[in-house]
């Protein structure tokens, strides 16, 4: 669906969401925009960076942002395609960022002169969205860390952890990916750019790197969890693995005396009328001198 966004009268704006074939006709016959770069817009695969096209005269940014319904990944992009004169700006999303519109209509508010203006601005304010991704993270991960403490590892926290791990990974390669977009076009686009838009950037570079600190930090911080998770695992296969060792050493010794008892020889107690008790008697005795035996060597500390 292609949908022109009356918000700014400086410029022309069209959002494309969800496109169709028949949009792409429209794009290519109407608007004169290149295939190839309608399919770096709307690939959902596609990695942030700066596309320029000096022939047709199209620039496309593609700008990653946080997108938690999405069943693909934690990340997808956005993608900014304007004419190289600022008159026309094309905003690609799909179901998993539509929510960018959400923030455009914060800027509608103010005075932008150029797309590049809005772009910055719709970075700016999407970015704030790696953040608040990561301080999520780092919540669930104190509630499963806590569980360390309490409980025995379970499958389901295990699961989240490595979810938590996942996401992360996400949102530092795109954090990284974003900062060196805005590098590209600070560098590329620097004679084209105001002061404003100039500063504009590097607060929105400060703000991506921030947050890709943070995230940095909180990868360590899950990472180590994770690794105290699977030493706990690992301790507790252990002890069971150690209790099962010594419980088959102590119920060895029925089967011994019971087959020594057991051979075709003349024995003490053999014909004896109590004979079976003694050996009993002396099968708990003997389990009582090796259980002993292993508790004073540790085999029963876990």
């Amino acid at each position: 669906m292609i949908k022109e966004q009356k918000l700014f009268s400086k410029f022309k704006m069209y959002q494309v969401s969800e496109m169709t074939p028949e949009d792409r006709v429209v794009l290519v016959d109407n608007h004169g925009i290149p295939n190839e770069l309608i399919d770096y817009a709307i690939d959902p695969y596609e990695s942030a960076r700066m596309e320029y096209d000096d022939i047709n005269r199209y620039n496309l940014m593609i700008f990653d942002i946080v997108t938690p319904t999405s069943n693909r990944a934690t990340t997808e992009p956005i993608s900014f395609l304007y004419t190289i004169d600022q008159s026309v700006l094309y905003l690609f999303t799909r179901k998993e960022t539509n929510y960018a519109i959400n923030h455009l209509m914060k800027l509608a508010e103010t005075q932008l002169a150029q797309p590049i203006d809005l772009i910055l601005g719709l970075t700016e304010s999407l970015s704030s969205e790696f953040m608040k991704s990561i301080l999520t993270i780092n919540r669930k991960r104190l509630s499963i860390q806590s569980t360390i403490k309490s409980t025995k590892p379970t499958q389901p926290a295990i699961n989240q952890l490595m979810s938590l791990q996942t996401d992360l990974i996400y949102l530092i390669n795109s954090l990284q990916t974003d900062h060196a977009l805005l590098n590209t076009l600070q560098m590329h686009d620097r004679q084209h750019l105001n002061t404003k838009q100039l500063e504009r950037i590097d607060d929105v570079a400060v703000e991506l790197q921030q947050a890709l600190d943070t995230g940095k930090l909180s990868q360590e911080v899950t990472s180590s969890v994770a690794n105290a998770f699977d030493n706990v695992a690992n301790a507790n296969l252990n002890w069971t693995m150690k209790l099962l060792t010594v419980s088959s050493i102590v119920l060895t010794m029925p089967t011994i005396v019971s087959g020594f008892f057991g051979q075709n020889v003349a024995l003490p107690f053999t014909h004896a009328a109590g004979g079976w008790l003694y050996t009993v008697i002396i099968t708990i005795i003997l389990m009582v001198i090796i259980t002993m035996i292993l508790w004073h060597f540790g085999f029963f500390k876990k």
